[in-house]
């Protein structure tokens, strides 16, 4: 298997999820940030040569998202509200491009990109009125924070690739405070991603990581500052042939700083989780546009400050 082809084979659908995995999952799945949604989305970093540069050109990513969760008997902050036997269902759709131009920047390929999702939350749970408490159960679907990517830079020596990335993810989603359910989180967040990929061209094995860094600024509706967050993404992926791999890929997360704010009621918690599962990729062609198509799922074995289930992506970029 040449290198050349097996690039060609990973590098469309990589590189968007390297520089663009910063994604808005809204729903209530983290007990430690505000209204239990995080700016980074676990497992949306993980993929086939995440760290590989791609050529220049435009690439449209189409991601389908469906994440079920629960947390039973525990107690969550949610817009200012104590809640309590929480079960949450979010579907997503997130719409991606990237640019690749023929420069370099710092020795390393450019690019740049933004996305913006869709989603659809169903939550349950009980809020907690001081010695009484009322069911709720919602259903909404809303645009989530857009987000832009102002630079990211790959670089290449041999068979190892490295990237480095920025995202900016903007408080534009749909948001209210006195709503159970939001597309929005309705603060910035400024995400820092180093992704590595080693890639051995001939036997098609590869070893790749993703570590990223994410500062979110105070939600001024709530008063509520979720803390700063860690998270790392690892691949361990094989190719078969050169239009189609296997993998087992997984995340950890970790809230480093704790939630802080009058609006944080439950004190200064920080979240932590991990999952991991199997992962499956196709390349083709439909006349002169690449096509790749992923499909993986994730389930937590760990969680902490957070609701615990499972993680199911399919997705297909288009290489122009």
């Amino acid at each position: 298997m040449s290198s050349r082809n097996l690039v060609r084979s990973v590098y469309a659908a990589a590189v968007l999820l390297a520089v663009l995995g910063s994604v808005i999952l809204s729903a209530p799945y983290l007990y430690a940030a505000e209204g239990g949604g995080s700016h980074y989305g676990p497992g949306f970093y993980g993929d086939f040569g995440v760290a590989i540069a791609p050529e220049p050109g435009f690439y449209l990513k189409n991601d389908l998202y469906y994440y079920t969760g629960d947390a039973s008997g525990e107690r969550v902050v949610q817009y200012g509200e104590l809640r309590t036997d929480l079960e949450v269902d979010v579907a997503m759709y997130m719409l991606t491009g990237l640019k690749a131009l023929d420069k370099k920047v710092l020795g390393g390929r450019y690019a740049f990109g933004a996305f913006l999702p869709v989603v659809n939350s169903d939550i349950s749970a009980s809020i907690i009125l001081g010695p009484l408490t009322a069911s709720i159960e919602e259903d909404r679907t809303a645009i989530g924070d857009p987000g832009i990517v102002p630079v990211s830079l790959f670089w290449n020596f041999g068979n190892f690739h490295i990237n480095a990335s920025e995202t900016i993810t903007v408080p534009l989603g749909s948001y209210d405070k006195d709503r159970d359910v939001n597309g929005g989180l309705n603060y910035w967040s400024f995400e820092t991603v180093v992704a590595g990929t080693y890639l051995h061209p001939e036997k098609g094995f590869e070893v790749s990581a993703a570590l990223g860094y994410i500062y979110n600024t105070e939600n001024s509706d709530t008063d509520y500052q979720t803390g700063q967050e860690f998270h790392v993404d690892y691949m361990l992926n094989q190719f078969l042939s050169e239009t189609f791999a296997i993998g087992l890929q997984g995340f950890y997360y970790k809230q480093i700083t704790g939630d802080s704010g009058n609006g944080a009621l439950l004190g200064d918690f920080k979240g932590e989780a991990a999952g991991i599962g199997p992962a499956l990729m196709w390349a083709t062609k439909i006349k002169n546009v690449g096509l790749i198509i992923n499909a993986k799922w994730l389930h937590e074995f760990h969680a902490e400050h957070r609701l615990e289930g499972d993680h199911i992506f399919l997705n297909f970029t288009l290489a122009f």
